[in-house]
């Protein structure tokens, strides 16, 4: 096997010092350089009247205009689509129930399910918006979607039932599976009507991903580039005002909640993470999804109205383990003694500063799904990991492992040691890391941190070139919880002889549910024709997980997204109906945007 060349980190870093490297404590230059030169003035106050503003790394020459690819189209990756090209639905994390856009209504009819749009609703170029195009989309994600995806992939039949709606059959539905049929992203039949008539007639005619006659369709449809972007939403891309620095949407009077809305223009500021930072403290942005350091979250406290808006996350960070390259970690208390040897907050606060939760149940869910999915009683039974080096001792002793001169040593007698591995640029990645590595050197398990490079992470992952990767858990992009156990026990997991991955054997024995198949356990959690089967499946996993503990969960993401208010922006609500939702999938600030809710100033 290849080795992917690692890079070092530094070693010498203690816990204070990682604290004051973070940047707490302390205010940089070029942050108090930029917030002097934000005083405005009433000019400038004038000229940002109905203007909303965000930013977004974009590339106007690179990206296309082809939004039916997300991939690689301008501003499509970002949250600001939502506003000229809305989803049919935006679902609400929390209740799992509804908000509907350029849908009216969907409502199953045996195993057909009807998908209805408003009426009246136009595009910005002003052909109405109708169920050829609804129909068209369809079939086009049907022939384009990800075959292991859950939605798209399992209709077997599309037909139009009016002008508004369209019927899709599914062969066995189950609860979920309409998840992203309802929320796709419609795009116009004026731009994309030959694919999409072509689209019609080979799903009529049975055609699916990979068969005869989809390839060709798949190179035209991918290499295709239009000259616009045709919109939907409330605003629309002026082409006069787009340029490499900044994109300005106009409001879309004809397009959906186009009177509606609070503001008449959205002004996409282009910048990175570390730009984007620097726009914040110069109150130029009102609101910005990009990640930010924990030095910039001080920096950002010194931003007359600044605050900061909290998204829950559905993931986390932490250690997955390659069992083929250290079997060692088979044993299951080898691996809760190197869990309770991390002190999961102090980890999450120096690589996220205050944008991290801890972890309380280990369930391989994130605590938010876990108390939605169990009762606070048995959520009580759950095993927690938390800091202990005395019963990291007691339960390597029990696995057989001594430690002689201050180094602990394997059963056989040899040095136990292992390497973690981050991600070059990824700073929590690197940050945790380094925390892993100086925790169990501390206790006297040799520990070496490295980075791996950025381009192909996941590459590395799967191929199992690691011992021990600093890695998610959870899952946020798959609202319904069966998400967060195909990437705990699936992903990177194909046990194959290019691919091993985690190498980890997926029928185990459980000390409370016995001998359990848990790619198995996955599927029924996905596909039970009932939402009772799918729950029994869900927890038997989320029992199993933090029985075995096959992956060491240290950190969920929280996300503190910088908001401005009383500058152009009168108020974020605090209070959101969905303010539960994932940050990307089904922004809650955006919805209220689009609902009229967020409000300029006056």
């Amino acid at each position: 096997m290849t080795t992917t060349p690692r890079t070092p980190l530094l070693r010498d870093l203690d816990r204070r010092r990682l604290l004051k490297a973070v940047g707490f404590g302390a205010v940089g230059v070029a942050g108090a350089n930029v917030l002097a030169a934000c005083a405005g003035g009433d000019n400038a106050a004038d000229a940002d009247a109905g203007r909303f503003t965000g930013v977004y790394d974009f590339d106007i020459d690179a990206q296309t205009r082809n939004v039916a690819v997300e991939d690689g189209a301008l501003l499509m990756n970002s949250v600001y689509a939502d506003l000229f090209l809305p989803s049919g639905a935006f679902y609400n994390w929390e209740t799992h129930e509804w908000d509907y856009l350029l849908v009216e209504n969907a409502a199953w009819e045996g195993d057909d399910l009807i998908v209805s749009l408003r009426p009246g609703l136009k595009w910005s170029d002003g052909t109405g918006l109708d169920a050829d195009d609804l129909l068209q989309n369809f079939a086009i994600r049907v022939l384009e979607a990800p075959s292991w995806s859950i939605g798209f992939p399992q209709i077997t039949e599309l037909e139009k039932v009016d002008g508004l709606g369209v019927r899709a059959r599914f062969d066995n539905p189950f609860p979920g599976i309409e998840l992203q049929v309802v929320k796709h992203r419609i795009f116009s039949k004026s731009t994309y009507g030959d694919f999409g008539e072509r689209a019609v007639a080979m799903v009529a005619d049975g055609i699916r991903q990979g068969d005869e006659g989809h390839t060709e369709f798949n190179s035209e449809f991918i290499a295709f580039n239009p000259d616009e972007i045709v919109c939907s939403g409330p605003y629309r891309f002026d082409p006069a005002q787009i340029a490499d620095a900044r994109i300005t949407l106009v409001r879309n009077e004809e397009g959906y909640q186009g009177t509606e809305v609070g503001f008449d223009e959205v002004v996409i500021h282009k910048g990175d993470n570390r730009q984007a930072s620097l726009l914040i403290q110069q109150g130029e942005i009102d609101y910005s999804t990009l990640a930010t350091s924990a030095a910039d979250q001080q920096a950002f406290e010194g931003v007359e109205g600044l605050r900061s808006v909290e998204h829950p996350g559905y993931d986390g960070c932490g250690l997955m383990f390659n069992y083929q390259r250290k079997p060692e970690l088979k044993d299951v208390r080898v691996r809760k003694a190197l869990a309770h040897l991390l002190d999961g907050d102090q980890i999450g606060r120096v690589a996220r500063g205050e944008a991290y939760s801890g972890v309380e149940y280990y369930a391989g869910l994130v605590d938010l799904q876990a108390e939605q999915v169990f009762t606070a009683q048995e959520l009580a039974e759950f095993e927690t990991y938390d800091l202990d080096h005395d019963r990291a001792a007691e339960l390597l002793e029990e696995a057989g492992w001594t430690k002689q001169d201050g180094t602990w040593r394997l059963p056989d007698g040899t040095e136990a040691g292992f390497e973690v591995i981050g991600v070059v640029g990824w700073g929590d990645f690197e940050l945790t890391a380094t925390q892993v590595e100086e925790a169990w050197n501390d206790f006297g398990i040799r520990t070496t941190a490295s980075n791996v490079p950025a381009d192909n992470p996941w590459g590395i992952w799967s191929a199992g070139d690691f011992e021990v990767a600093v890695r998610h858990w959870g899952n946020p992009e798959i609202p319904s919880y069966w998400g967060a156990f195909q990437m705990n026990f699936l992903v990177e997991n194909a046990r194959t002889g290019e691919t091993p991955g985690q190498a980890f054997d997926l029928v185990v024995d459980s000390p409370s549910q016995g001998e359990v198949d848990l790619e198995a356990l996955v599927e029924v959690a996905k596909t039970a024709p009932t939402e009772e089967e799918q729950t029994e499946a869900l927890k038997t996993m989320a029992i199993v997980f933090n029985e075995l503990l096959p992956r060491i969960p240290i950190w969920t993401y929280k996300y503190l997204a910088p908001a401005l208010e009383g500058v152009r922006v009168a108020g974020f609500d605090d209070d959101h109906p969905a303010a539960q939702n994932q940050i990307y999938m089904d922004n809650h600030v955006m919805l209220s945007l689009i609902q009229g809710d967020l409000r300029p100033v006056e």
